[in-house]
């Protein structure tokens, strides 16, 4: 899915700054910056969910961007130095990447038994953590926080409606 805005089809504000910060980086590595990096950071803040490098790779080549799984894996390393994109952990075995630039700090809660996660953002949460980490001595600068537990339907015992799909 291309992150563009609906009126003029152009990259939306926050994938623009992220680019320019990404070319910006890159350039002061010496590093080029290819089309196919900018692609992986376009599909991550395009995709409006948390996606890992597979599902990244396979949606790039499923809309006919040649790019190898090993650009993946190394432009999102790149991304995750420079702070655009952020690594989280669903409670699978593998990383998910999710957007970093331009999003408020926010929690994901997991449903253990479905992998429904949905994201809330709460400043009360982010007041807490800043008084926390004040208090030990730290300056908050951003966080993400995953939270399992069960959604509705899983804490009453019944099969998650996300699973219930899934298994039709």
């Amino acid at each position: 899915m291309a992150d563009t805005n609906d009126n003029t089809g152009q990259p939306k504000a926050a994938t623009r700054q992220a680019e320019t910060l990404f070319r910006a980086y890159m350039k002061a590595e010496g590093m080029r910056c290819t089309t196919e990096r900018i692609a992986v950071l376009r599909e991550v803040y395009g995709s409006g969910t948390h996606l890992d490098a597979d599902e990244i790779y396979r949606r790039m080549k499923d809309r006919g961007i040649a790019i190898s799984r090993a650009t993946v894996y190394h432009t999102l390393d790149l991304l995750f130095r420079v702070h655009l994109v952020a690594k989280i952990d669903l409670g699978h075995k593998h990383t998910h990447y999710e957007q970093s630039h331009g999003v408020a700090n926010h929690l994901h809660v997991v449903c253990e038994q479905c992998g429904l996660v949905v994201e809330i953002a709460s400043a009360e949460l982010g007041a807490l953590l800043e008084r926390l980490c004040c208090e030990q001595g730290f300056q908050l600068g951003s966080f993400s926080l995953q939270v399992f537990g069960r959604c509705i339907d899983g804490a009453a015992g019944k099969t998650c409606r996300r699973r219930r799909k899934a298994e039709k």
